[in-house]
């Protein structure tokens, strides 16, 4: 056991540690504060490379400017959240939707380097040695190195701070005006969603046939790709997710069914993308040349009518979701 001398020597010793970084990050934030005050002022517009991001390159504390870059041309986004964690400031966090096979969680641990996943986002947490700037930027240059370069960002961050930031602002490039305009139909018909399935609740909590096998109700389903859920049910193939993707520009829908040979040449004819895991799960991935609602539902349209129609409704879905839905509402 330790002594209480020893104890009371690692409690100062950690105290002393802990106000070095907390004094540290202070003077972090300062700087970060007048640098996106000054920015704001004389251009208050976005780049291409921050639309990417979703922020500023003054919102990221400032000593992770180099480190933002050098992810981007691997690859990566991180959140503006990204730098000095905790209430001590005593560890370094890397937050945002990347993705972490398991060989470079390996490597990341030999470092000192932890994953984790919470509510959708991932980030990877580091404590330095020391309170210095120095310290913290050495163990970013060995996380960057230890990360699979994916070639230069070109998808933007699928945030929910990033998405939120890039409302405000029209980018420069055509292929990210395009996505701006994907992104805000998304937004737009989530929310349509939204309210047309709390009045559904309200008014009529009780699901029809079509409803119960699909675990839900139908204002639930995107308004895009309603009706082509609905026909596939009915041609017999069993649907679980629909609508958006997580990038905008992408529809899809998935499910418990598999396709000919025949059939996925047809659809991919036509620019479908059809993939099938080895248990037989499979998607239909397609993306819109324009942010048209109208357009989109006549592509589910084309692609439903390639299906060959089995003759019986599907299966009735047996995810989580369905089956909650079916102990709440039947």
């Amino acid at each position: 056991m330790l002594s209480s001398t020893m104890k009371s020597f690692l409690n100062n010793n950690s105290e002393e540690i802990n106000s070095k970084f907390s004094s540290l990050r202070s003077s972090i934030n300062k700087q970060r504060k007048f640098a996106l005050k000054s920015r704001i002022s004389s251009q208050p517009q976005a780049t291409d490379f921050e639309y990417l991001l979703g922020a500023f390159i003054e919102m990221y504390e400032p000593y992770l400017k180099k480190i933002v870059r050098l992810l981007y041309e691997k690859g990566y986004a991180i959140d503006v959240s990204s730098g000095f964690g905790s209430k001590n400031a005593e560890f370094q966090v890397m937050t945002g939707n990347f993705s972490i096979d398991y060989v470079t969680k390996n490597k990341l641990e030999k470092i000192g380097v932890k994953f984790r996943e919470y509510n959708g986002s991932n980030s990877l947490i580091f404590w330095p040695e020391e309170a210095t700037l120095e310290s913290i930027n050495t163990i970013w240059m060995k996380i960057i190195e230890a990360l699979p370069n994916k070639g230069k960002l070109t998808a933007p961050s699928t945030g929910i701070d990033a998405i939120l930031f890039r409302r405000k602002y029209i980018p420069e490039d055509l292929q990210l005006r395009k996505q701006r305009l994907f992104e805000r139909l998304k937004f737009n018909t989530l929310r349509k969603v939204s309210i047309e399935t709390k009045r559904r609740q309200k008014e009529n909590s009780h699901p029809n046939k079509i409803e119960s096998i699909l675990g839900l109700f139908i204002e639930e389903i995107e308004p895009q790709v309603r009706q082509a859920v609905i026909e596939m049910n009915k041609k017999g193939y069993a649907t679980d997710k629909s609508g958006f993707m997580d990038n905008s520009c992408d529809q899809m829908i998935e499910g418990d069914f598999q396709l000919d040979n025949t059939t996925i040449r047809a659809l991919e004819a036509i620019g479908v993308q059809v993939d099938t895991n080895p248990s037989g799960y499979t998607r239909l991935q397609f993306s819109p040349l324009e942010a048209d609602i109208a357009k989109i539902k006549r592509k589910w349209h084309k692609i439903i009518s390639l299906l060959p129609n089995k003759n019986q409704m599907a299966s009735v879905s047996m995810t989580r979701k369905a089956r909650e839905f079916r102990l709440e509402f039947q």
